[in-house]
């Protein structure tokens, strides 16, 4: 499975405990913030999974429009940057850790 994960700044994600649960699978790390469509559709392109750990990196319709491989977008808590309703139709499945007691944060313009 290729996965990508975005904005890790501090290359802090491969010294987890958790990080070796991907043993076996394609991972790359991105540690600088890319917002250009263009840019990101062409470093996302053969991405499965696709972790953000922040909430940086903005996920619209015209990003998951070229992202045809992609199935899962994980996200810590809040996810005001991804388009939801992008998602649904192109059956791209959102996981995060939200709980009710969460408060939501506004919209980003």
């Amino acid at each position: 499975m290729k996965i990508t994960i975005l904005d890790d700044y501090f290359d802090t994600v491969r010294g987890l405990a958790c990080f070796a649960m991907l043993d076996g699978h394609d991972v790359t790390i991105w540690n600088d913030h890319l917002q250009d469509t263009d840019g990101l559709a062409e470093r996302l392109r053969d991405t499965e999974v696709l972790v953000l750990i922040r909430e940086r990196t903005k996920i619209q319709a015209p990003l998951l429009d070229r992202l045809t491989s992609l199935r899962l977008i994980a996200q810590r808590s809040t996810y005001p940057h991804i388009d939801v309703a992008a998602c649904t139709p192109k059956r791209r499945a959102l996981c995060s850790d939200q709980r009710a007691e969460t408060p939501s944060s506004p919209p980003r313009n």
